[in-house]
């Protein structure tokens, strides 16, 4: 690529991340960045891509917002397999690891059957059933929350991130959980009000049971700090490990 056209793909990058971040709200911003990449062939598609990925890593405006409305778009259903599969194709074409991290396929975040069967709130009492702590999970009681933040179901968890009385805290213990699933962990990454802040991206992406496309589309969300920090973190896989590395040796 000529620096002539770098430099246009670069200022296409800002001018874009620039329309997104003056949008109230998030879901607009999803909406209007789903609607450039529509508006492209696939290859200015995933230079678009890769452009907003690569300078939103260190979180300064206006890339900062416009990474998470990517983020949120690929993780949904609103752009569809096929301009997937052909943006993807595109980037691995010209090598744009940050956009193919982007759109790697998630995996590994099936639903656990057994999550569905009754348990006890407290030991010893009534197994409750699914319905019976989905119900709970809306509740105002502080200590039925604090019980309900180890269930494993990912109703229960959706209905709990979106109590208003559930804390940092509370989503905390869920994202550093050993026993946490794949599809609670990505739960998580998806929820609007938590997956912006900085410790529950961490926290994500530090727990062995995070699918590797998610953790990849977290990496791009580290400060340069925290870049050298993970960097250095050998229980991090080794695909999320060199992901970090070449974000380190980029231009700031």
């Amino acid at each position: 690529m000529s620096p002539s056209k770098r430099d246009r793909e670069a200022d296409d990058a800002h001018a874009v991340a620039r329309r997104l971040a003056v949008l109230p709200e998030r879901a607009m911003r999803v909406a209007a960045l789903r609607e450039q990449l529509l508006a492209r062939p696939p290859d200015d598609a995933a230079w678009l891509l890769d452009a907003l990925a690569t300078a939103g890593r260190a979180g300064g405006v206006p890339y900062d917002l416009s990474l998470l409305a990517a983020i949120e778009l690929v993780s949904s259903e609103q752009l569809g397999y096929e301009q997937r599969r052909a943006i993807f194709e595109a980037a691995e074409r010209h090598g744009l690891e940050a956009c193919m991290e982007l759109l790697f396929s998630d995996v590994g975040a099936e639903i656990d059957e057994d999550a569905a069967a009754p348990r006890a709130l407290v030991p010893g009492t009534r197994p409750l059933t699914l319905g019976e702590r989905k119900s709970l999970a809306r509740s105002w009681k502080r200590d039925v929350l604090e019980r309900l933040i180890a269930d494993p179901h990912v109703d229960v968890v959706a209905l709990l991130l979106r109590n208003p009385r559930v804390t940092e805290t509370d989503v905390l213990r869920i994202a550093t959980s050993r026993r946490a699933s794949a599809a609670v962990l990505q739960l998580i990454m998806r929820a609007r009000r938590w997956s912006c802040q900085r410790r529950v991206q961490r926290a994500l992406l530090r727990n062995p049971n995070m699918p590797e496309p998610a953790a990849l589309r977290l990496v791009g969300l580290l400060s340069r700090a925290e870049l050298r920090e993970f960097g250095n973190d050998p229980a991090l896989p080794e695909r999320i490990r060199h992901a970090i590395r070449r974000r380190l040796i980029q231009p700031t």
